[in-house]
């Protein structure tokens, strides 16, 4: 009876949350004085103004910032570190360190669940650092991180062993990656990431759902690695351009489900590295548009067991390619009811189905794939009358890369998406740029790059 009169009464015995105040005519000049007082569970509120101060937070309480008041780590270290969960909101957070081995950030946060929204991050290596902090929030932060080279930036938003959390609607800038290490069933949706290396780099986590996401600009769109059973949809990965430039990459993936995406002027639409590993654990493309890409999927010789259903190819530089060695393996992939904008069949019936399959094989694929250093040539006349010569020569016919028995002939996965493709400039993208800058200047070599290409081809001929 006791124990249950202790349990009923003991809300009250616990002592009451309290407001503390910070600003110019608040009881406390900085925050850091508040914090000294702070029990957990009190509410810090603070006034306008800039804080030049560097904040250690080592026990439960809310930040709340009036009118964006400025919280300045005077460049150096961490601009707050929480030790203990926390809430914070209002505050712009500027000028950490720049110090990569100490990972100098705008907020760390080492405990969770902390709950980090609508915050401006300015001038930080790291933005947010959610480090074996789960359960957490982070949700409506504009990130912008120092203005140093790309391999010198540390990352706009960073989770490490933080299970269940969620990012959504963060907007980052001219940060590294939006990462995420060992720290499965997150929601990540509505995030804008522009201007960095990777715009979404995913190792070691599994369950999660990424949707919504616009992911441009940048090096490579999404890179997930290592993971099982993630779900993709409604993203948009454009602008992925340069030698690495590829707007969706699979290494090592298993039960990777990709559907109503927008994969838009990219060198390299998707890429797909030993993914999936296991053949029982298929990855699945559906409803996807595959728009102005340099190559709209580019695998590897080993890649198998993946499924393109229903998806739209329209108006790629190539629409599949295998990067390098012998693809006999890439046939165990499943292509069905995508449409492809270079089909030439005709829908006799009037079932939106194409009366004959679709077969991808062109000559200057294989060719490019095995040799290179031939890329120059990408997109010149050379390779387009060498894939009509090589019509002629049957034993020289490579291996088709996509058999799609049922094509479409309707491009409705492009349908949702019109108005965001209308908004883009139109181009097609190169897995090299050079060939598409200089195709009046390789014009007018014609003649000479078949020559060089014809020996190639002779060498390969050999070959077999």
């Amino acid at each position: 009876m006791r124990t249950l009169l202790l349990l009923l009464l003991w809300p009250t015995l616990l002592p009451a949350s309290q407001e503390l105040r910070v600003g110019p005519q608040a009881p406390f000049s900085t925050i850091n004085e508040a914090l000294a007082v702070a029990s957990s569970g009190d509410t810090i509120t603070v006034a306008p103004g800039n804080y030049r101060e560097r904040l250690v937070i080592d026990r439960p309480v809310v930040l709340i910032g009036e009118a964006w008041p400025i919280i300045d780590g005077g460049g150096h270290g961490h601009v707050i570190e929480a030790l203990a969960p926390i809430s914070i909101s209002g505050f712009v957070i500027r000028s950490s360190g720049d110090d990569v081995d100490g990972e100098d950030s705008g907020l760390m946060v080492r405990a969770g669940p902390s709950r980090i929204v609508d915050n401006q991050l300015d001038d930080v290596l790291y933005g947010v650092y959610v480090k074996q902090a789960p359960g957490s929030l982070v949700a409506g932060n504009r990130v912008v991180g120092k203005p140093l080279a790309l391999a010198r930036r540390g990352d706009g938003i960073r989770l490490w062993y933080s299970a269940g959390t969620q990012v959504l609607d963060n907007d980052v800038r001219q940060a590294r990656d939006l990462v995420v290490y060992f720290s499965d069933s997150l929601s990540m949706r509505g995030n804008r990431v522009f201007d960095g290396r990777y715009g979404l780099h995913y190792m070691y986590s599994n369950y999660s759902m990424v949707e919504d996401n616009w992911l441009a600009g940048n090096q490579v769109g999404a890179f997930l690695m290592y993971s099982t059973h993630l779900q993709l949809s409604g993203n948009v990965f454009a602008g992925a351009r340069g030698a690495t430039g590829m707007g969706l990459g699979l290494k090592d993936a298993d039960r990777v489900s990709v559907s109503d995406n927008l994969i838009l002027k990219n060198a390299v639409g998707v890429h797909l590295d030993n993914s999936p590993r296991s053949a029982n654990m298929p990855n699945e493309f559906r409803d996807n548009a595959f728009a102005y890409n340099g190559m709209a999927v580019r695998l590897l010789p080993a890649v198998a067991n993946n499924r393109f259903v229903d998806n739209a190819f329209s108006a790629n530089g190539r629409p599949v390619g295998v990067a390098g060695g012998a693809r006999e393996q890439v046939a165990q992939n499943q292509w069905a009811q995508n449409y492809w904008s270079e089909y030439v069949g005709f829908d006799e019936d009037g079932d939106g189905i194409g009366d004959t399959p679709f077969s991808h094989v062109r000559f200057s694929d294989e060719l490019l794939s095995r040799h290179p250093d031939l890329r120059f040539f990408s997109g010149s006349p050379a390779l387009s009358m060498l894939d009509r010569a090589m019509r002629f020569f049957p034993l020289l016919r490579p291996i088709p890369m996509v058999v799609d028995s049922a094509p479409r002939l309707n491009a409705s996965a492009l349908d949702p998406w019109r108005a965001t493709m209308a908004q883009q400039p139109v181009g097609i993208g190169r897995e090299d740029a050079v060939g598409g800058r200089w195709s009046v200047v390789v014009a007018a070599m014609t003649l000479g790059a078949m020559l060089l290409i014809w020996g190639v081809v002779v060498d390969r001929g050999r070959d077999r």
